[in-house]
This record gives structure tokens, C-alpha cells and sequence, in this order.
């Protein structure tokens, strides 16, 4: 714990606030869907404050980014046949970010840094700094073999106009958003999928298997040794990289009984390409790399007991693989200074997840003339205090280097919750 001399809150802040307005029209065979989106955001970057009167520390906090976001899209879901329906759409957004903030210019020829600058703009309160628009397409066949089986083929494109970096090597991993702005365009993606749908035993038993594959355009990541704390020229810290994502959703639900489970597999992939041509800012020798969220395992598993009306339990098992992580794997001195070398960028993972947690609900007298009906959860998370791994994270302890591991919520918790139900 530090003291109190160096006590610090660093936080960020994300706000949004927003207007929707959606509406229907049906017209013979069409269900014709159409509305709007306006969105505010403001993003409190950073701010580093004095954890305590007795604390030394400088505060500072990175101006606040401001931005609007307006989209208005009109889809049509229409049956062709009675067994094939289709659903097409359009979705037109927009993006503009708003002053005041200063842009720096760079030199073409060389990557961004604080050498580089040739120039720089003022935008004032209110200015717009930059901005973005472009279509969000929407394609669904959707085929109902039978009653009980059904077949569907979708394509849609996305456009994101906030991001998250992420730091896997720090103690806690630093999570950042960032809004687009002059220099940071925003995301577009392009996922194809496929999915097969199936009732069965009289209807109890749902099941599915979808597949999908997305290539994604303008991802950021960052170069390396950058520390993303506190960092009020993101812009010299980030790199362009292009990413894809595949894989295999499989789900099992029993819908009815006393007695009801789910269970739910994913195998999902997501890689990290940079396309840079700087030196600095070519990640893994140019060669694909694993995101920093990519899990390629996840597992869920629920199971519920209705007892009666009034009384039921529940269990939920979660499993999912670690995340990646980039480990010190060597050592050397320059004018007896230790330097460490990593491994190449996500190249180890931290241990797997594994969390059972189970719960009770016992309900007050169910009479249909009660305004409310007044209920009890008792629960238990993390049953079996299982230790998962938050980070692992590393320092230098005098000619060495030491790994050490955080662990969040590593015990059974207990939970007592008191619900009305109108």
C-alpha cells in the first residue's frame, strides 16, 4: 500500500447521453422498421489526484473530449415464401468531435512523436475537429426448413466510433477509451455468419450452432513500452492495425419442467495485424497476433430447480480461457543499467478461468391482487473461492525481475438481495 505521501486516485470517466426513437410500419407481406439515433458523448481521458490531504502528488487530468454521434436507418423484414424470410437495411451514421483541443501536425516521413511535430491546430469551444459518416449494411436470409428446424445466413457492417485500449503487463490492466478524432478513424466491420436452429423432444430442447468470420479495419493498439496512464498525446503512443475474428457458437437450452439447464460453448479467435510501414510501430515482425480480449474458450453452464412457485435454486458454472499476455523473458545491461527483453506481443496467457456460483429464491405469497410481490435472493459467488488470475504483472527487485499475481474476489462471497417484483 503506498503511503501516504505518494497516495494517488487515477481515474476516467465515460458518459453518454442519448435520444432513440424507433417505429414500425407493416404493409402486406413487409415489416418495414425505421428510426433514429442521437447520441452525446464526453470522455474524461485521465485524471491523477492526491489520494489524501498528506499526498504529494501533482494532480493533473487530461482534457475532456467531447463528441456527437447521429445515425438515422430504415430496415424491411419480408417473407418471400412461407418458408424464407428476408431482412435488409441501412443504417447512416455520424460523427463529429468537438473543441476545444489542440491537434498536432507530423512529418509524413517519420512515425508520430514529440520530435516530429511540424505544426499544430486550435480548435475552440464547440469547433468541430473532425468528422466521419458512412453506411451500415444489413443482409438476413432466413429459412424455416420445417417447424422445428430453421436455417440463416447474415452479412452486416458496423462502424465504431469509441475505442478501448487495453495493457495486458501492467497490475491492473489499464483500460483507456478513446473517442475518433483527427487522427483516429473509426472502426468498420465486416461479419459474415451462419446458423442452424432446432427444437426438439416435443419442443423442450433448443439447440444452435452458429459460425461466423469478421474482418475489422482501423483497430488501434499500442507501441511498445508506451504507458497509456495519464497520456495526453495518445496519438504518438497508438498504431493502425487491422484485425479478424472467427468462430463457433454452440448452444443446448431445456425450456421446460421443474428441472431446467442451459449450455452454452464458444470457440472464438480474434488476431491483430499492424500495417504500418515505421519500424517503431510494426508489431510480431508484421505477423498476425492475438487481440488482447482474445479467448479462444468459453464455457457456460446453468441449471435451474423450480421447486415451486415460491422456492427455486440455481447453479452457473463459467469457464473461459486466459487472456493473452506479453512476459519478460531475458536480461541484459547497458552501462549497468538492467534492460529486460519480452517475448513477442501476447505471446503467453495468464491461467484459465474457472467460477461456480449458486443461488436460492424464495418468493412471498404470490396472490394476483398484490401490487408488488416481494422476494429473497440468498447467494453464494465463487463457491469454491477458486483464485482466478485478474493480471499478472512484473517489476524489477534489485538485479532481477519478478512475476506476481492478482487475484480479485478470491474467496466465497455471500449475498443476501430483497426484491419487489410489479
Amino acid at each position: 500500500m503506498a503511503i501516504p505521501a505518494e497516495a494517488f486516485e487515477l481515474s476516467h470517466k465515460v458518459n453518454s447521453t442519448g435520444f432513440k426513437a424507433d417505429f414500425n410500419w407493416f404493409y402486406g407481406r413487409n415489416e418495414i422498421n425505421f428510426g433514429l439515433d442521437l447520441n452525446r458523448y464526453a470522455i474524461v481521458p485521465g485524471s491523477y489526484l492526491p489520494g489524501s490531504d498528506s499526498s504529494l502528488v501533482i494532480p493533473n487530468t487530461i482534457e475532456k473530449e467531447r463528441a456527437y454521434e447521429g445515425a438515422f436507418y430504415v430496415d424491411d423484414k419480408f417473407s418471400l415464401t412461407s418458408f424464407m424470410s428476408v431482412n435488409v437495411g441501412i443504417r447512416m451514421s455520424s460523427f463529429f468531435s468537438l473543441g476545444p483541443t489542440t491537434v498536432y501536425l507530423y512529418n509524413p516521413e517519420y512515425s508520430k512523436s514529440r520530435p516530429t511535430i511540424t505544426d499544430t491546430i486550435n480548435y475552440g469551444a464547440g469547433a468541430i475537429s473532425s468528422k466521419y459518416a458512412g453506411p451500415e449494411f444489413r443482409v438476413s436470409l432466413n429459412f424455416r426448413i420445417t417447424n422445428k428446424n430453421s436455417f440463416k445466413i447474415n452479412y452486416n457492417r458496423t462502424r465504431q466510433y469509441i475505442h478501448l485500449l487495453s495493457n495486458s503487463t501492467s497490475i491492473a490492466p489499464t483500460d483507456t477509451w478513446k473517442l475518433c478524432d483527427y487522427y483516429l478513424k473509426p472502426q468498420i466491420g465486416d461479419q459474415f455468419a451462419v446458423g442452424f436452429y432446432k427444437m426438439m423432444f416435443k419442443n423442450s430442447f433448443e439447440t444452435s450452432a452458429e459460425v461466423y468470420y469478421k474482418q475489422i479495419r482501423n483497430m488501434i493498439d499500442f507501441k511498445g513500452g508506451t504507458n497509456l496512464v495519464m497520456n495526453e498525446n495518445i496519438e504518438q503512443s497508438t498504431i493502425n492495425v487491422k484485425g479478424k475474428a472467427y468462430g463457433l457458437e454452440l448452444s443446448l437450452k431445456k425450456t421446460d419442467g421443474k428441472f431446467r439447464y442451459s449450455i452454452g460453448y464458444t470457440y472464438s479467435r480474434t488476431f491483430l495485424k499492424s500495417v504500418s510501414n515505421f519500424r517503431d510501430e510494426i508489431i510480431n515482425s508484421g505477423n498476425w497476433y492475438p487481440a488482447n480480449f482474445d479467448k479462444p474458450n468459453d464455457l457456460i453452464v446453468t441449471f435451474n430447480w423450480l421447486y415451486s412457485r415460491r422456492f427455486s435454486l440455481s447453479a452457473d458454472y463459467t469457464y473461459s480461457t486466459g487472456r493473452p499476455i506479453t512476459y519478460p523473458v531475458s536480461t541484459y545491461r547497458i552501462n549497468d543499467v538492467l534492460m529486460i527483453n519480452y517475448s513477442d506481443r501476447n505471446k503467453y496467457r495468464i491461467p484459465d478461468y474457472s467460477r461456480f456460483d449458486i443461488s436460492c429464491k424464495v418468493s412471498g405469497n404470490l396472490k394476483s391482487h398484490k401490487i408488488a410481490n416481494p422476494n429473497w435472493i440468498f447467494s453464494i459467488y465463487n463457491l469454491f473461492a477458486n483464485e482466478n488470475v485478474y493480471s499478472v504483472y512484473f517489476e524489477k527487485v534489485g538485479n532481477s525481475v519478478k512475476g506476481y499475481k492478482l487475484t480479485v474476489f478470491g474467496r466465497a462471497i455471500p449475498s443476501v438481495t430483497f426484491n419487489f417484483d410489479f
